[in-house]
């Protein structure tokens, strides 16, 4: 009866915790049916570091346990557990020796259970297998499918894209939508019989192709009807007269967020949907944003088309108000953050460039004309590297054609002031400025080509002496507008080519990237660095997101350019290319652990009002608790491998 009574309190404990929450009520009861009790004193050693393990996973049932590093320096923090946290989940379907030393902190009670019955168990539920991922993902010895299924596996999600809640969820896959859209005519079709089609089968676009059935234009509802309003067409005009022949294409694999990215950067209503996603190959449906629009509800597109059209700063700040209100309503996990942050990063390009129309409208009229040269508007920092879903700070150089002797100082006092203009009207928009003064309204980057060539050729030459630590941010950079500038592409080239002949900046930059290092663990709600002492906040941003970002940029820079500018993507492209399986695993579970941390970032600074750049973890939900403490342990081995791989000193 004793034992029985110790077996259910014993379960009735589990049962509140994950991953035992996630069992089922009778495997608890075995579980702890076969467990044991075990008390510590203050100070006692549960199992050192490279003991060999026993059989045994144990349960904190009351008091508090370090988990130590011990090394010829002495011991590390690497964790502090408490009621309801583990002990030796690391390598429980192994027999490998601890790897970490636990030492009890205060008197302590252990439920101690078979670790070979617990991961029966564990593999049976799904919840249960995704918190062990959840546990694992991030860190150095371990991957996510060690626990998880192909079809559980977080890198599974990729795509899947949710507008519930106002947000994206493919109830019906758009090529379905795609094809019951499309009506193709040839381009001698007469203009009345168009008309009647588009009339009858209620649609508002037909696609002209050619007699291989290739896209060669298009004809709009809209444009019809505007044309025999101003009684420009005859209706037994042939449509090849009046089509247009701007086409946006996709391919049949893109899905519905890749659909409305594309909608938005283009500024179109349609897409063409071809069987290669070029215009050379056969059409297989039609995209419209109406019937997108009328499927999925409301979504970003419909603010990119108020954002292209703003008649004024102050529309511009509401329109930002709004988007800013639906990307909390988007943010239902990592997997819809990485295609927010590829649609935010195409509407805020919009905004940037709205505002520098607005702008030059504005110059022009006052009789100040109009710009003198070809001129590039370059987004840095995060907007660069499309993270930039909140307010926060923002990085941005304006470059321009190199004028002639004779017009230097007029084309200079022209850009400068339109880059005052352009800067003060972001601030309006609501975002604050880089502290380290990279801004197109500081003269130092508003610059002609040649000069921003030389500017950078300093950076990379003279590092130190040009301090370019505080400008890192200014090498993850693209032009404002989508469709590219050759201006910034010949910035780009020029930089590769210093980069080709002045190897040694890359070991400096990677030097500079182990100067923020991660917190060692979070417990009870707050942060513990490796000393132990407690704080109520994390600095996210300087501590998470910061040396992974510096990383990033260090092995893509190494790599012989500064493309692609997206953190996780410069991580996963890194993994790509090393041979190494634990490293090639490392990088992976570094651009994880990017988005783990932005994710935690965006939620709370935009339900806080603030750029997020310090949260308080007692807010944080479990999971992701959880995930931000794997995320610390592999920040810091991604810090070592860096310092390894560049002979720089690491931890004193």
């Amino acid at each position: 009866m004793k034992g029985s009574a110790i077996s259910v309190r014993i379960a009735d404990f589990l049962k509140e915790y994950p991953p035992f929450q996630f069992l089922e009520i009778d495997s608890l009861r075995d579980l702890a049916a076969h467990g044991k009790v075990k008390f510590h004193e203050d100070g006692e050693i549960v199992f050192s570091q490279g003991q060999p393990r026993n059989q045994w996973l144990y349960v904190i049932q009351q008091g508090r346990v370090r988990i130590l590093e011990e090394s010829d320096k002495g011991e590390l923090l690497i964790d502090m557990r408490g009621p309801g946290d583990l002990l030796g989940l690391q390598g429980i379907r192994t027999d490998e020796p601890y790897l970490y030393t636990c030492r009890t902190e205060t008197e302590t009670i252990l439920y101690g259970i078979p670790r070979s019955l617990f991961v029966e168990y564990a593999e049976k539920s799904a919840r249960a297998r995704r918190y062990l991922a959840a546990y694992f993902s991030l860190s150095p010895a371990y991957h996510w499918n060690s626990y998880l299924s192909e079809d559980e596996s977080p890198s599974g999600e990729e795509g899947l894209i949710t507008l519930s809640k106002g947000g994206l969820w493919e109830v019906e896959p758009p090529q379905t939508i795609a094809k019951a859209s499309l009506v193709t005519v040839t381009p001698e079709a007469p203009v009345r019989d168009v008309a009647r089609q588009l009339r009858s089968k209620r649609i508002d676009c037909v696609v002209v192709v050619d007699e291989m059935g290739l896209p060669i234009g298009k004809l709009t509802d809209g444009h019809l009807r505007d044309c025999v309003v101003e009684g420009t067409i005859h209706p037994n005009s042939p449509v090849g007269e009046l089509m247009s022949t701007r086409l946006q294409v996709a391919n049949p694999e893109e899905n519905i967020g890749d659909l409305l990215v594309k909608l938005t950067r283009h500024d179109t209503n349609f897409l063409i949907i071809t069987e290669d996603g070029t215009v050379n190959s056969k059409v297989r449906g039609l995209i419209s944003e109406r019937n997108l629009f009328l499927q999925y509800g409301r979504f970003p597109s419909v603010i990119g088309e108020a954002i292209g059209c703003a008649p004024d700063i102050t529309s511009l700040r509401l329109l930002r108000d709004r988007l800013e209100a639906l990307i909390l309503e988007f943010l239902d996990s990592r997997r819809s953050l990485i295609w927010l942050m590829e649609m935010v990063g195409v509407l805020n390009r919009k905004l940037n460039q709205r505002i520098i129309e607005l702008v030059l409208h504005s110059m022009e009229e006052e009789g100040l004309g109009r710009p003198p040269l070809e001129f590039c508007w370059l987004m840095m920092g995060s907007g660069g590297r499309n993270e930039l879903l909140i307010r926060s700070a923002v990085y941005h150089a304006l470059v321009y054609e190199d004028p002639q002797p004779e017009q230097a100082e007029k084309v200079t006092k022209f850009f400068r002031k339109m880059a005052n203009r352009v800067g003060r009207a972001i601030r309006q928009c609501g975002f604050l400025e880089s502290p380290q003064n990279v801004l197109a309204h500081q003269p130092g980057w508003c610059l002609p080509m040649s000069a921003m060539k030389d500017k950078f050729s300093s950076f990379i030459r003279e590092p130190v002496a040009s301090h370019v630590y505080a400008a890192r941010d200014a090498f993850d950079f693209q032009p404002v507008r989508d469709e590219g500038s050759f201006l910034a592409d010949q910035l780009s080239e020029h930089i590769n080519r210093e980069l080709s002949i002045n190897p040694d900046f890359i070991r400096h930059m990677a030097s500079d990237s182990l100067l923020n290092q991660p917190p060692r663990t979070i417990f009870s709600g707050y942060v513990l660095d490796q000393e132990g002492i407690r704080r109520d906040e994390l600095a996210i941003k300087l501590h998470a997101l910061l040396p992974l970002v510096d990383v990033a940029r260090v092995l893509t820079l190494e790599s012989g350019s500064h493309q692609p500018t997206e953190t996780f993507k410069r991580l996963d492209l890194a993994s790509q290319r090393t041979k190494d399986p634990k490293m090639r695993n490392l990088l992976h579970e570094a651009s994880e652990g990017f988005l783990v941390s932005q994710f935690a970032r965006i939620s709370q600074g935009l339900r806080s009002g603030t750029d997020g750049a310090v949260i308080h973890p007692a807010e944080l939900e479990p999971e992701s608790r959880t995930l931000l403490i794997t995320t610390f342990r592999t920040i810091l081995g991604i810090l070592e491998v860096t310092a390894k791989r560049f002979d720089l000193k690491w931890r004193d």
